[in-house]
């Protein structure tokens, strides 16, 4: 048996949680509203259990009989984020309770096929407001690493006795393949007084998902 599961979605609205602030300058609509931190437009989760078949043979039947493999695979997009900035003088930008976004002076998103570790849009598209300024960034305008995650399992039912007892023998795979998953990136810029970005990291990724964990258990059931 198996099931699908696919998910296409769009969340949008001017704060992700019920505290968020929004701007005291700008309409909400034009400074405030995008992509939430949790929007993910396309979400595919597959599970599924096949009970492999049982050879006739009493010995192969012994051995090779009583195998089921189940699982859940999931493939998801990465959640959207705005890259941010610091300066290496400490500047106040705007000269006001609200702090400023960084300009955006191009398209910086990257395709998938020219990504790198420390490469996964196009860093040289940002630079530092000019003071007296807010900046131009919008809400959600990047999006960060998805999820392409695969758990297994594998177990045996070995009769004793008759039907009503048996041990059960499971493998639990997590991440079965070991695929790497890269879950965070270096989102903030470094500027200094000449406007240079000094952050050597700024776009790289920072962090994974677990890599393949096993667990193995025997079961005794009466």
């Amino acid at each position: 048996q198996f099931g699908v599961s696919y998910t296409f979605s769009k969340t949008l609205g001017v704060g992700a949680g019920d505290f968020d602030g929004v701007s005291p300058y700008f309409s909400m609509r034009r400074r405030n509203y995008g992509p939430l931190s949790y929007d993910a437009p396309h979400v595919l989760v597959i599970n599924y259990t096949w009970q492999l078949p049982s050879p006739q043979q009493p010995i192969l039947k012994a051995v090779l009989g009583s195998w089921v493999i189940s699982g859940i695979t999931t493939f998801q997009s990465g959640f959207p984020f705005t890259p941010g900035f610091s300066t290496t003088d400490g500047a106040d930008i705007t000269g006001s309770e609200e702090g400023a976004r960084i300009d955006v002076i191009g398209d910086p998103h990257l395709p998938k096929s020219e990504r790198t570790f420390s490469r996964n849009f196009k860093t040289e598209m940002f630079a530092r407001p000019a003071k007296g300024s807010f900046g131009n960034a919008g809400v959600g305008i990047l999006r960060g690493p998805g999820i392409n995650n695969w758990d297994i399992a594998i177990s045996k039912r070995i009769p004793v006795a008759g039907e009503q007892r048996y041990f059960q023998f499971r493998g639990e795979f997590f991440n079965a393949w070991n695929h790497t998953q890269f879950s965070g990136l270096d989102t903030t810029a470094r500027f200094d007084p000449a406007g240079k970005q000094v952050n050597p990291n700024f776009g790289a990724y920072t962090s994974a998902r677990d890599p393949r964990r096993i667990q193995l258990s025997l079961r005794f059931m009466f």
